[in-house]
């Protein structure tokens, strides 16, 4: 591996874990992410099976590993072939995500909705149901992004701050009737503690409305149930950066909206290392976003609020002014899943774009504008996987695996323990196999019965 004397200085903090930081990753882990079940198992007719042997599989995580869905089928023409690809790479690695509801996209004119798949194509925003379909075929859980921003706004939007606020509550209604049901998680707010750098296309800054990110979770909680994760979501500087004595603007933002009683159930923690100016800014940035102990910190800080977080839009650069982009790439995110999949406040880790070339801010897709240059997907543009894919799958789908057998005595050896999850159960009695489903969850009870089916397999 060769990197730039800038990109090695970068690194220096993850290139070698302390024994603390070993320590933590490892220990965190185990009490974190892994449960044990006992199991009681009745046989077909009725009477307590005392021995046999059962083979545990995990099927699908409960901790969520995700990446935005914006790509999906959207290549078109010559590269129609990559939507088939871009679908069995994001089922193998992922169980979220991302649904783009972006107001000027999702809808374009007021009162007409680009939902169904036969509406209009815009780059990066597939129709809602058609990737919400392809979610619920694949047990793959969908978060909405986001409710409200100020940014990437229909031109239709009036100005007038009353009407405005009127505004958000028709769309936030609107989305909670057609989706409430079918879409668990939801940002309701993106990115609103960064309105002194505003878009071109966003609120003029003196028409935002007074208590604004507070309406929108007022309203998101009016209207979508009671069982939705509603998360406030904030961009990497404002979520990881140290102000006030460690108190972080985004720390003080939550702490004041669950003062207030607004039902904030959860916290978006982006993370982009990438759009610097130059490998300078990423060293210095490296400081803070690549260094454990600060990073730990700030988990523990947010942590502390009693609501899930979760690490929200990961883009890490791989480009060739790294030396090896490619390896930096990797090497950065193994390292830092390891960390945040230790910590047991976060729930979720989302990976940004999937696809190098397909990012934003570039007028069109494969090509090298706007956050393209980053190179910051896991898949090559012709959809080979890059070595941090390489990395991420073997995380997530073999060291954070759980694949074993039990030699089950009703007595003695009945609990089956591992990753907690979904899992098959294929168990060998003296009368057959059996399959039986069973979940290991840490907010599950720790014991259960299983009735045998008449009909072994």
């Amino acid at each position: 591996m060769s990197y730039t004397r800038e990109a090695l200085a970068a690194l220096k903090p993850l290139t070698a874990f302390s024994p603390e930081t070993e320590a933590r990753i490892r220990h965190s882990t185990e009490i974190a992410r892994k449960g044990a079940l006992r199991l009681h198992i009745i046989a077909p007719d009725g009477s307590e099976v005392e021995r046999c042997s059962i083979r545990y599989t995990l099927q699908r995580h409960e901790f969520k590993f995700g990446a935005n869905g914006f790509m999906f089928r959207q290549f078109r023409g010559d590269q129609a072939w990559k939507n088939a690809v871009y679908e069995e790479k994001f089922k193998e690695l992922f169980n979220l995500a991302v649904v783009p509801f972006y107001w000027n996209t999702y809808e374009p004119e007021r009162g007409r909705f680009r939902c169904s798949p036969d509406c209009e194509v815009i780059d990066r925003r597939p129709p809602v149901d058609e990737l919400l379909s392809f979610c619920e075929e694949n047990a793959i859980t969908p978060k909405g992004h986001p409710l409200i921003w100020h940014t990437l706004l229909p031109e239709w939007l009036p100005q007038d701050r009353s009407r405005l606020l009127d505004e958000y509550e028709r769309r936030i209604a609107m989305i909670a009737e057609r989706y409430g049901a079918r879409i668990p998680i939801f940002d309701v707010y993106n990115e609103g503690l960064q309105l002194d750098s505003l878009d071109p296309v966003c609120f003029p800054k003196g028409n935002v409305p007074a208590s604004h990110i507070e309406r929108a979770f007022e309203l998101a909680g009016k209207y979508f149930p009671a069982s939705t994760e509603l998360v406030y979501n904030e961009g990497p500087w404002q979520s990881w950066n140290n102000y006030h004595n460690f108190y972080t603007p985004l720390y003080l933002l939550a702490r004041r909206l669950q003062n207030a009683g607004l039902p904030l159930r959860g916290l978006g923690l982006q993370y982009h290392l990438a759009f610097f100016r130059d490998l300078n800014q990423l060293v210095d940035w490296s400081r803070q976003m690549l260094d454990p102990a600060h990073l730990y910190a700030h988990m523990d800080l947010y942590g502390s609020l009693g609501i899930p977080l979760n690490i929200s839009e990961i883009t890490l650069p791989a480009m060739p002014a790294l030396g090896d982009g490619e390896a930096f790439q990797s090497l950065v995110a193994e390292r830092l899943y390891r960390i945040w999949f230790s910590h047991p406040a976060v729930h979720a880790i989302i990976w940004w774009n999937l696809v190098d070339k397909t990012a934003y801010r570039a007028d069109s897709i494969n090509n090298n504008e706007g956050e393209n240059r980053f190179l910051g997907g896991l898949l090559n543009n012709d959809m080979t996987g890059k070595l941090s894919w390489k990395v991420l799958h073997r995380l997530i789908r073999t060291e954070w695996h759980t694949d074993e057998t039990l030699e089950f005595e009703s007595e003695g050896k009945n609990k089956i323990y591992g990753f907690y999850g979904d899992y098959l159960l294929r168990i060998r009695t003296d009368s057959g196999c059996f399959e039986l489903p069973v979940s290991i969850s840490r907010n599950a009870p720790a014991v259960r019965t299983l009735k045998l089916d008449a009909s072994p397999r």
